[in-house]
């Protein structure tokens, strides 16, 4: 295998899945044209290509796994791949932040959490990681910003009631 990283997922199959993204990943330079003009028409590059929501769907659920194995760095280019494929879906997006903001990059993970909360207005979990990056890159002022409204996001969810906690508590050092 050629990848960058040291050492591919156990699992042969998911190994595979991943060396073929990324593959696919470092020839996107040679196909910035095609991929603009694809933009332009209003059409995904998975319906271009043919692959199905379900074709999709299930490629969500290996980089998911790997995500929840703390396999970030595995997880990405499935999670690039997916947001290329299919823009519009936040999920895409959102893991592809989180695997980016793992890797202790939060340049480019705001980017895809900003993206998420345009798809998916009032997403708490997203607006948090998007502060947290903020934070990351010193930028203290969004960072406040996006936190409080996370924390206003979360006030009448109990569901969100975690998300709620570590919000405040971020907002609570950023004060001080």
């Amino acid at each position: 295998m050629s990848s960058t990283y040291l050492h591919p997922p156990r699992d042969p199959d998911v190994a595979a899945i991943v060396e073929q993204l990324s593959e696919r990943l470092a020839a996107l330079p040679d196909e910035l044209d095609w991929l603009q003009s694809l933009a332009a028409s209003g059409r995904t590059l998975a319906e271009v290509r043919g692959i199905s929501p379900d074709e999709l769907d299930a490629l969500y659920g290996v980089g998911n796994d790997l995500c929840n194995e703390g396999s970030f760095h595995h997880a990405l280019p499935i999670a690039l791949q997916l947001v290329l494929h299919e823009p519009r879906e936040p999920r895409y997006s959102f893991m592809a932040g989180s695997c980016l903001q793992r890797q202790n990059q939060p340049e480019q993970a705001v980017l895809l959490f900003a993206q998420t909360l345009m798809l998916r207005p009032g997403d708490a979990a997203a607006a948090y990681r998007l502060g947290e990056c903020l934070l990351a890159m010193g930028r203290k002022e969004e960072a406040r910003e996006v936190l409080l409204e996370t924390i206003e996001l979360c006030r009448e969810n109990e569901r969100y009631r975690k998300l709620y906690d570590l919000a405040t508590e971020r907002l609570a050092i950023l004060n001080c």
